[in-house]
């Protein structure tokens, strides 16, 4: 399903749960898809501990991350020499996954998949070896910016520079920021096998009836009567 289908599917089941006895139900689509990805991310931690989940079908691809130049340093005003270095901007990765987030960054013809790594160390110890110093590699800031993306900086380019574009395959904490920024996006599969999808819809059409029912009670008089005076 994709993400309009899960979202379109849990309102319908809401307004029958609710079987119009309810008139306020509105929520925005873009809280729903939020919640569908923090329903996600809840259920990829829970089924992670069992055989029901294979990472490889999380996998969400950006096949046209623009390269540009920018400062290693996080503050604006301070400008180290040297520090200016091909990067990318990408949806915040999910943590659950560690050095295994990223599946592949490299050329668009899946030719060159630059190592990747996540600790300042092994950066170094990149640039140390002899076998690896010269070859192109990518460290992944995985510190958030004041927008909740992760920076990938790239080194050792090499015969790639200048290189414009690179493409990205990987598990993202937020599927649905991916398909935002992608044409039609929120009409492709969802990145979540079927049956995590249907404990999705399940959730949360739960919750949602759940709480408009709650929200709508109305408030019993204490009409009881003291039986001693």
């Amino acid at each position: 399903m994709t993400l309009n289908e899960i979202a379109s599917s849990i309102r319908n089941r809401v307004a029958d749960g609710l079987s119009g006895n309810i008139s306020n139900q509105a929520f925005s689509l873009q809280q729903l898809m939020d919640e569908i990805d923090l329903t996600r991310a809840d259920f990829t931690h829970k089924y992670s501990f069992t055989s029901k989940l294979d990472p490889k079908y999380l996998i969400q691809e950006i096949s046209a991350l623009k390269v540009e130049c920018r400062n290693l340093s996080k503050d604006c005003q301070i400008k180290a020499p040297g520090a200016d270095v091909p990067s990318v901007k990408i949806p915040k990765i999910m943590p659950l996954f560690g050095d295994n987030g990223i599946e592949y960054i490299g050329l668009h013809n899946l030719q060159e998949n630059f190592s990747i790594y996540y600790s300042p160390q092994d950066v170094n110890n990149h640039s140390v070896r002899i076998k690896t110093r010269h070859r192109p590699f990518a460290w992944v800031d995985v510190s958030p910016d004041p927008q909740g993306m992760n920076t990938i900086y790239f080194f050792n380019f090499g015969k790639n520079n200048p290189l414009k574009f690179v493409k990205i395959r990987g598990i993202f904490e937020h599927p649905s920021r991916v398909y935002a920024d992608i044409p039609n996006g929120v009409d492709m599969e969802y990145a979540a096998p079927l049956h995590m999808q249907n404990a999705i819809i399940d959730t949360l059409t739960e919750k949602y009836v759940r709480y408009f029912r709650q929200l709508n009670v109305p408030a019993t008089p204490n009409t009881q009567t003291d039986n001693i005076t």
